[in-house]
């Protein structure tokens, strides 16, 4: 009886991994995902590349091609910040966006971000000197106290923080929030933060260093839309902002 139960547990247990099975691999392509309520696509990313490619779920080639990079800058697309690849956060049409940076080293790192459509065509052209380091770097946000979406860029050859308005559709606000989570601004901050009241029941907002070291706290009313915080006293760094068990993070220059 006892090899009877176990020769059955093996068999489950076998069952059990075999549903995970390998759909595609991609040869020596780099690919990351995106995915919104109808569609997912893969793109690619990765530094020096020369071709930008694009693939419908059913991983058949949706669309490709190859932008003129300019003199000494190499073609790099991005793993790790959202909304690379995208519809409707750029532009209100019916075509996928693509965030491109060009990048070269003169005396420092200098990177150039273009936005494309799937078709290759300029959607926006940002110029040179943007930092391009983290997922703040490029940042994408619903702003709910004017019910807007923006971006966030740093132009460091002038150290100046760009915010720019974006021609979103409802769709596309959803994703960003739904990315988001928590909305504060500005980012970066250097005296106050400002977190938009996420109405999910709780009422304290705590903000922990790098380390997961609680440095701050502070209470709220559910009537409060918006709940500032004076951050002036902490070092310079990344902090992590949370409110229930939503989190964000934020700058603190």
């Amino acid at each position: 009886m006892k090899k009877i139960l176990l020769s059955v547990a093996i068999m489950a247990t076998n069952f059990a991994f075999a549903q995970i099975t390998l759909e595609k691999t991609y040869a020596s392509e780099n690919l990351q995902v995106y995915t919104n309520a109808t569609e997912t696509n893969f793109y690619s990313v990765g530094q020096n590349l020369t071709t930008v490619k694009i693939y419908n779920s059913n991983h058949t080639l949706k669309k490709q091609f190859s932008p003129t990079i300019p003199a000494g800058y190499s073609m790099n697309i991005s793993s790790y910040n959202n909304f690379i690849l995208s519809k409707n956060i750029f532009n209100t049409d019916s075509l996928l966006e693509i965030v491109v940076v060009f990048n070269k080293y003169d005396n420092g790192s200098v990177n150039k971000i273009v936005i494309f459509n799937e078709d290759g065509q300029v959607v926006k052209d940002f110029g040179e000197n943007y930092r391009f380091d983290d997922e703040f770097d490029f940042y994408i946000y619903h702003d709910n106290t004017t019910n807007t979406n923006k971006l966030r860029l740093y132009k460091e050859n002038i150290s100046s923080t760009e915010i720019y308005n974006l021609p979103t559709t409802s769709l596309a606000a959803k994703e960003i929030q739904l990315a988001n989570k928590l909305s504060a601004f500005p980012i970066p901050t250097n005296k106050i933060l400002n977190i938009v009241n996420p109405d999910n029941g709780a009422n304290k907002v705590q903000i922990y260093d790098a380390s997961g070291k609680l440095v701050m706290n502070k209470t709220f009313s559910s009537n409060d839309d918006k709940i500032s915080i004076d951050v002036e006293n902490l070092t310079k760094g990344i902090y992590i902002y949370k409110i229930g068990e939503l989190s964000s993070k934020f700058i603190k220059n």
